[in-house]
């Protein structure tokens, strides 16, 4: 039994020299392209990071480029590991445990999830308006009435008989607001 495990060692060792080889051979082929672009890890972290997660999602079974369709139980028996070794070594070095966020709880996914949508509708609402304040912009220089006939629009649309509710009085008021930001008043 030792000599076969003095093997596997040799084995692992070999590996972690390949390993280190590899990330060595991507620092010098492309380590000075990070640097140009920013990246904040040293070449040599940013690889070694790489490495680490194609290697946690090849273990989970996930898709390296979209990480989806892992094995979660996988995902969580590695990190509950991790979480284990961290502990060890913190005792090791007579730290104090290093503060660890509590999973969140329903009302808290909830709550990030929402953030997530309105944060996405108002990406959307920004990238909608530059486009069509520019396409406004390009159409004046060939329609000198695009402004009128644009506001003319939700001005018929007001005139059209309704049950004149609440919800219609702000529909308008909303849809006259917006017209103004793309639209440029009557000298």
């Amino acid at each position: 039994m030792p000599a076969t495990m003095d093997e596997v060692h040799q084995a692992d060792e070999a590996l972690f020299r390949a390993v280190d080889a590899a990330i060595d051979a991507a620092v010098l082929a492309t380590g000075d392209k990070l640097r140009s672009l920013g990246v904040p890890a040293s070449p040599h972290d940013y690889f070694s990071d790489a490495a680490l997660r194609h290697l946690f999602l090849r273990l989970c079974g996930a898709d390296r480029r979209t990480f989806q369709d892992g094995d979660p139980e996988v995902a969580w028996k590695i990190l509950y590991a991790g979480s284990n070794v961290a502990r060890r070594w913190e005792r090791q070095q007579r730290r104090t445990a290093t503060v660890r966020k509590r999973p969140d709880g329903p009302e808290d996914i909830a709550k990030d999830q929402s953030e997530e949508q309105e944060l996405a509708r108002s990406a959307e609402s920004f990238a909608l308006r530059a486009v069509l304040r520019t396409l406004i912009e390009h159409a004046r220089t060939t329609d000198a009435q695009i402004d009128a006939r644009l506001r003319a629009m939700v001005e018929a649309h007001a005139a059209e008989p309704t049950e004149g509710s609440q919800a219609e009085r702000v529909f308008i008021e909303t849809a006259r607001n917006y017209m103004s930001t793309f639209t440029k008043t009557p000298d």
